[in-house]
């Protein structure tokens, strides 16, 4: 039992070092003898539970990528009123990457580099069939005469962008935008901010 809570702790030493320099550097940067070192173990303990950089990069990836995509996959399948539904993405993409900061950055040189591994996971996770469902919502809203007419790709993109970006480019934001600001309090406040901003947008 003691072997087996020994090697589960390395096992998520390893992630936690790999996520950040996989984040840094994306697959093709990174090195193992630097996993190795960030994880403070040696090279051959690493290969023993990844045989390859690419085994453990598709682990850490595709763990990374389900977190930011399943918040998108339930705003698709969610069957709630369509404001309402616009404020519980935008919350759920908040409390993700206030846990995972370093995903959007992740993920975006991993769809730099290789955007079909990133169509495989958004289909494998029920995202593409979940547009249709959430574009005929929309088609629906504009006809009742509740929101102006907006093409629904363009409103997904809206809150993923809006929701996303200041996670990606918190550094630069900091500096330029929030220099004598809490930025943390900032994005705590920011999900609800967000989603009213975007509903205003639409609403007739």
């Amino acid at each position: 039992m003691k072997e087996g809570k020994k090697s589960s702790e390395t096992q998520e030493t390893i992630l936690i070092a790999a996520r950040q320099i996989f984040a840094q550097k994306g697959l093709a940067g990174a090195r193992m003898q630097e996993i190795a070192d960030s994880a403070g173990i040696n090279k051959a303990l690493l290969h023993y539970y990844y045989r390859s950089k690419d085994k453990l990069f598709e682990q850490v990836f595709e763990e990374a990528f389900k977190q930011i995509v399943r918040p998108l996959g339930a705003f698709l399948a969610d069957n709630s009123e369509l404001f309402q539904k616009i404020r519980n993405i935008c919350r759920l993409y908040h409390e993700v990457l206030i846990e995972y900061p370093f995903i959007p950055n992740f993920v975006i040189n991993e769809i730099n580099s290789d955007p079909t591994r990133i169509l495989k996971l958004l289909d494998a996770e029920g995202v593409l069939e979940g547009m249709e469902n959430t574009a005929l919502q929309i088609s629906e809203a504009v006809k009742s005469g509740i929101i102006r007419s907006i093409d629904s790709r363009e409103l997904i993109l809206n809150i993923i962008s809006l929701s996303v970006f200041p996670f990606a480019a918190r550094p630069i934001a900091q500096e330029l935008l929030y220099k004598d600001i809490n930025m943390d309090k900032m994005l705590n406040e920011r999900a609800d901010c967000v989603s009213d901003f975007i509903i205003k947008s639409i609403k007739i």
